[in-house]
């Protein structure tokens, strides 16, 4: 994992410079959060992390401070995650979700375009979520030998069988699905952005950016979720007890959906659909903080698996496509080594005050 990291890092320094991970700023009432990563998708490491922390703590305290935004830099991405480089730092960030979720003042995040893995924790942590039809969210951790965590252990638990999909496939949801789906709480058309943002620096209360929200959002083109006519299949299908049944369940199917879905799980490391098929489970019967504070400890243990560093290898580094998941298949998975897993509570996590 630490020769991975240092590979990673190497190609990594040649291609960034030194800017600030982040950027704040206030405009009357409202404080900014500008995730300043454009080139590497508005990823967090762990200087942002702390920037972030740190930052959230003092807008808290500042009385003349009424609202938060928080929006990525560039046109490409809010942000796509996590950077790998940084990795094994899951109780920090998991303590920055943490306070981005229970801080005493509202905060709103601009979801446009990719909001991925870390990212989406960051959007889906906020009060209030503005998505527009260039919006994708998606958690795919599943393809590179982990497992959804920044809070998705919550807030896909709270989905269901949707929710299920969602963290064993990586699939991604665009546009007003995701307002469909409460990944994000308004829908706003990308050619009114600048206007939105405009009136929202202009709030001087959380009633004002209600009103300012109710404004500019866009239902004129409202879009079916494009989930509709699979949600029978999906709840039938992912609603099994173990990912070896939602398999079965999809072969009998036979639907182009089934075997699309099929396809795009046969790509997956076994071990790690297998823990996010278990997070999941177990989250529906647990708060925001007891979610975070399991992922602290399973992370810990997946890492050790080495299938993170081998996926990364195989999709990212190498570029192969070709990782060699050990065990390669679901039937080789041992119920002791995700027993493992599961039972070990070495870490006490802590959210911050």
């Amino acid at each position: 994992m630490q020769a991975l990291c240092r590979r990673i890092a190497s190609k990594s320094s040649r291609r960034f410079l030194s800017t600030p991970p982040a950027l704040f700023g206030q405009q009357g009432n409202v404080a900014t959060i500008v995730l300043n990563r454009p080139k590497a998708l508005n990823s967090y490491n762990s200087e942002m992390v702390e920037l972030l922390i740190n930052q959230l703590y003092e807008y808290e305290k500042d009385d003349s401070v009424k609202l938060v935004l928080m929006e990525g830099a560039g046109d490409r991405a809010f942000c796509a995650g996590g950077d790998i480089v940084h990795l094994g730092e899951i109780t920090r960030e998991n303590q920055l979700h943490h306070k981005l979720k229970m801080l005493r003042k509202p905060v709103v995040s601009i979801g446009d375009r990719v909001v991925m893995g870390g990212g989406m924790g960051l959007c889906c942590n906020s009060k209030y979520r503005v998505g527009t039809e260039r919006s994708i969210f998606a958690m795919p951790e599943t393809k590179i030998g982990y497992y959804p965590d920044a809070g998705a252990t919550y807030f896909l638990s709270r989905l269901g069988d949707v929710g299920m999909y969602l963290a064993l496939t990586g699939q991604r949801v665009r546009g007003f699905d995701s307002k469909h789906l409460d990944f994000v709480t308004h829908f706003v058309h990308s050619s009114e952005l600048g206007e939105f943002r405009n009136d929202l620096l202009g709030c001087c209360s959380e009633e004002d950016l209600l009103y300012c929200l109710k404004k500019h959002e866009n239902l004129d083109n409202v879009r079916e979720f494009s989930f509709e006519n699979n949600l029978l299949e999906i709840s039938k299908c992912f609603s099994a007890a173990s990912v070896l049944e939602i398999l079965e369940r999809l072969e009998n199917s036979g639907s182009d959906f089934a075997q699309e879905t099929l396809r795009t799980l046969s790509v997956m490391s076994p071990i790690a659909l297998c823990i996010s098929h278990r997070t999941q489970i177990l989250s529906r019967s647990k708060n925001f903080t007891e979610c975070l504070r399991m992922e602290c400890n399973i992370s810990a243990k997946t890492f050790q698996l080495g299938e993170f560093a081998e996926g990364v290898r195989a999709l990212l580094i190498d570029k192969d496509n070709k990782p060699n998941w050990n065990p390669p298949t679901l039937e080789q998975v041992e119920n002791a080594v995700l027993d493992d897993i599961f039972n070990d509570r070495t870490i006490d996590w802590q959210p911050l005050p």
